[in-house]
């Protein structure tokens, strides 16, 4: 009988799923070894600048308003958004592991203190927070804005993960793990958490996807990265540069349905795995 990693792989709708992915991913890390620099301004021989030309075999998205190749400028986005999110994402499953894991197996005050501190960044609106902080900060580097969805986005992953510790708790085989004198610690990293892998990682993929459309959301309204391109900087100019207007849809075309592919593969992704490896709590 094959095995649910056997049963995943074989599964059509995740092998397409991981090759979008992949390949968006690739574009994002190869990528900008094989094209220009993104700031770089492509001129005439009179020494004006190629601006926006449509795609063409030299320029296979076009140029943009200064005569940069919109090809290498989507490379750079890519990178760098898929940075934002894996920063984004780690940090804010992390604290969703230690609160909603640790500390939820402690029980008593530590607990409720860990509940109720979820519970408060649940109701904060986290995209008005976090553009308030934005606002704030004048110069914002890709890992300070990945820091800061981060630490907004690991609430709803902690109160998942203190659900199925809670339940996991009360197992016959943690019993086993406290009568032979193992720790709190050891018992959650060693016996509950192990179990929790699957389900882990479905909320690290969520994780990630949520910090790149939330980067991108900031980013639009002005909010995002100060000193480099990502898919939502890219739209933000493609908006004040009313490139809808003077059709050049080279420019806003490409992030968008990058950006959607992306995201929601990354979802499609979640769903297949749920339905195939079924990640609820293992039943003795």
């Amino acid at each position: 009988m094959p095995s649910r990693i056997e049963l995943l792989a074989r599964n059509r709708k995740f092998q397409v799923c991981s090759v979008i992915v992949i390949i968006i991913a690739m574009f994002g890390i190869v990528g900008p070894f094989f094209t220009r620099d993104p700031r770089e301004i492509i001129r005439k021989e009179d020494g004006t600048a190629r601006r926006w030309e449509p795609p063409s075999t030299e320029f296979l998205l076009g140029t943009d308003t200064a005569g940069r190749d919109v090809l290498a400028q989507v490379c750079v986005a890519i990178r760098n958004s898929l940075f934002v999110g894996v920063i984004a994402g780690l940090l804010a499953l992390t604290i969703g592991v230690i609160i909603g894991g640790l500390l939820a197996y402690k029980g008593g005050l530590v607990d409720e203190t860990a509940n109720l501190t979820t519970n408060i960044f649940l109701v904060l609106p986290q995209l008005v927070v976090l553009i308030v902080i934005a606002s704030v900060l004048h110069s914002r580097s890709l890992l300070v804005v990945g820091i800061l969805i981060g630490l907004f986005n690991w609430a709803w992953m902690a109160r998942s993960i203190r659900s199925q510790l809670l339940s996991l708790r009360e197992r016959n085989f943690v019993d086993l793990a406290r009568i032979s004198g193992k720790g709190d610690f050891s018992i959650v990293a060693k016996e509950i958490l192990p179990n929790m892998l699957a389900y882990i990682f479905l909320c690290l993929i969520i994780g990630i996807s949520s910090a790149v459309v939330v980067e991108a959301s900031i980013s639009m309204i002005g909010l995002g990265p100060t000193t480099a391109f990502t898919l939502g900087k890219m739209l933000e100019w493609a908006v004040s540069w009313e490139t809808h207007s003077i059709g050049a849809w080279w420019y806003f075309i490409p992030p968008g349905v990058i950006l959607v592919m992306f995201t929601g593969t990354l979802l499609m992704i979640t769903a297949v795995i749920d339905d195939v490896l079924n990640p609820k709590l293992r039943t003795e």
